[in-house]
């Protein structure tokens, strides 16, 4: 007779939408054991039934093993400097001494290749340029 108090309790837990249960998980602390209770009395089963529905089985849960992330290749850069006229450009945004400084050695005003903003460097070559603005890295030759 235990017995088939247990398959009627299956059958029950079939009958609790997936909806509520994806809700319950959502839930935690006080929030979810009131929901706990709420569903036991409605659907006529047990918390530990709901418990175990919550979690999910093994079978459920998605074979990570079989995963490869795909890989992008780098797209190739230009050494060359895209070079403008500085004139166009305001490099004052920032008023201390050293930036000041640093503002007397610009000589040229390129684009970045990754993002297009506009960067000021001195005529020395190669140099390494980091973009403020997308942090890409770009070693200009020429």
């Amino acid at each position: 007779m235990n017995t088939e108090n247990t398959e009627v309790r299956e059958l029950t837990m079939a009958d609790v939408p997936e909806h509520e249960i994806t809700a319950l998980r959502a839930l935690s602390g006080y929030e979810q054991m009131l929901e706990i209770d709420r569903i036991t009395k409605q659907y006529g089963i047990t918390e530990a039934e709901v418990l175990q529905h919550m979690t999910p089985s093994i079978d459920s849960r998605p074979d990570v093993s079989s995963f490869i992330p795909e890989s992008k290749e780098a797209p190739v850069l230009p050494s060359t400097a895209n070079v403008l006229d500085k004139s166009n450009f305001r490099f004052e945004y920032d008023p201390s001494a050293e930036a000041a400084q640093r503002r007397s050695s610009i000589a040229q005003a390129i684009l970045c290749p990754g993002c297009g903003v506009a960067l000021g460097i001195p005529d020395v070559r190669p140099i390494k340029v980091t973009c403020p603005e997308c942090l890409q890295q770009t070693v200009f030759d020429a």
